[in-house]
């Protein structure tokens, strides 16, 4: 009984990332822009495989379309986890957010970023 109990517990939180979409491949990203006035704000989130989905790389950008050139782009590496339906966490300087795994929900950020928010996109990068 303790063995089927803790083969639950341990399979549980992968159970929810589990489904048809592409976050339920070994590598996937989600990804949102939102414009500011002259500027586009750009975000990334992006899991390998090897890391599993609570080691995140998060790439987040601005884009000056007043004067185009190439956008500052801004790389931290992050900790996420499942809680409650949402893909939730951490990426140090760039502050943290929250997304539920279904296309077009809506990615939040919680701490003042440069990091984009709105519908997400997810992506396997096939």
């Amino acid at each position: 009984m303790r063995f089927a109990i803790l083969v639950l517990a341990v399979l549980y939180p992968w159970a929810a990332i589990a489904g048809d979409g592409p976050w339920s491949a070994p590598n996937w990203a989600v990804s949102t822009t939102e414009r500011h006035g002259p500027f586009t704000h750009a975000t990334t989130l992006y899991v390998s495989p090897g890391r599993g989905h609570d080691v995140v790389e998060a790439h987040c950008s601005i884009t000056d379309w007043r004067a185009p050139k190439e956008a500052v782009i801004v790389k931290a590496k992050g900790r996420a986890q499942m809680a409650q339906g949402l893909w939730c966490g951490g990426a140090g300087k760039l502050g943290t957010w929250c997304v539920d795994l279904a296309e077009g929900a809506a990615m939040r950020w919680y701490d003042k970023t440069i990091c984009a928010g709105g519908p997400a996109q997810f992506s396997t990068g096939d």
